[in-house]
């Protein structure tokens, strides 16, 4: 029995089995194998893609530059393409040809504003030198940083940038809020929340975040009521740090903020508060009975450079 007169379900699973330049050959075998290729493509083997820049106006897709992986060399080595787009359809076409699963590095580009938002790995310093793996995003323009937030999580499997092709898609970018006026700082609220929730179907309501001040408290809320410094079973919880760079001055107000927060999350009564020249912090500690180690909860400003860092760590 050959390969075109197998039921469809025993088809997909023989090209399962096959690499992508495979696949692309079998497609032009005859129409048969064609549409079943189409129609499964999103459950075959396809290019993984590490970079991805997506170039946008108003609310139209106008193009893509993008990097596909390769194990053996190093990812700015490798050929950058690039794809123009008459029309939603062939960018939806290049997203399901493509598997965004291993995605390192997302940018957006206003072509209009110059806006620029990046979601890319790097690593976060803290301590003493202590180096943690961490995705930082940032919003910039022509000529400057807006603002940038590094999300560090120290979880068992990898981080990553948790959307595939379909929350790609236009229709979704839309719904994420990208083209509306405020797009850029809300999609980093966004993407933000979906790094430590590793959830993007979940949706957060849509008010004016046309200040950094703003994302930064929003984000803080959105962590606090979805349980992330909750008390309860913290020795199974992930540990996390966040630093925000890019709210300004650290003001009065801002302290007060801050601390009647730390107030609501503390361990028992345990609150110290330190403020000296070269940082402002809030820390509550305890030591845990159940796996003999210290959990603390933090707040430190650095005073150089306006950087706020927040978290739950050992």
């Amino acid at each position: 029995m050959d390969l075109i007169s197998l039921p469809d379900e025993l088809k997909v699973q023989i090209l399962k089995e096959l690499q992508w330049s495979n696949l692309n050959n079998l497609k032009l075998v005859c129409r048969d194998l064609y549409l079943t290729v189409v129609r499964n493509i999103e459950e075959l083997d396809r290019p993984k893609v590490e970079y991805l820049k997506i170039y946008y106006a108003e609310n139209e897709i106008l193009r893509v530059d993008y990097k596909s992986k390769h194990s053996e060399i190093n990812l700015r080595d490798r050929v950058l393409h690039h794809i123009d787009f008459n029309d939603d359809h062939e960018y939806d076409i290049f997203l399901k040809d493509k598997d965004f699963t291993e995605l390192k590095r997302l940018t957006f580009k206003n072509v209009t504003s110059g806006e620029r938002l990046h979601v890319k790995e790097a690593c976060l310093i803290f301590g003493n030198n202590i180096l943690f793996p961490c995705y930082s995003i940032s919003l910039s323009n022509r000529t400057s940083k807006i603002l940038k937030i590094s999300v560090a999580i120290l979880r068992s499997c990898e981080l990553r940038i948790p959307y595939n092709g379909s929350l790609l898609r236009k229709e979704s970018l839309r719904k994420f809020g990208l083209f509306e006026k405020d797009g850029p700082r809300l999609f980093i609220r966004k993407v933000t929340m979906d790094i430590f929730t590793r959830n993007p179907m979940l949706k957060y309501e849509k008010i004016s975040v046309d200040t950094n001040r703003l994302i930064f408290s929003q984000i803080m809320k959105h962590l606090y009521d979805l349980g992330f410094f909750s008390l309860e079973n913290i020795c199974k919880r992930e540990k996390f740090l966040i630093v925000f760079d890019g709210i300004g001055d650290f003001t009065r107000s801002e302290q007060e903020f801050y601390r009647e927060f730390s107030e609501k999350i503390k361990f028992d009564n345990n609150l110290r508060i330190k403020d000296s020249d070269e940082s402002y912090s809030i820390r509550s500690s305890m030591n845990c009975s159940q796996c003999n180690g210290k959990h603390r909860h933090i707040i430190h400003h650095k005073k150089s450079t306006n950087e706020i860092c927040i978290g739950l760590i050992y």
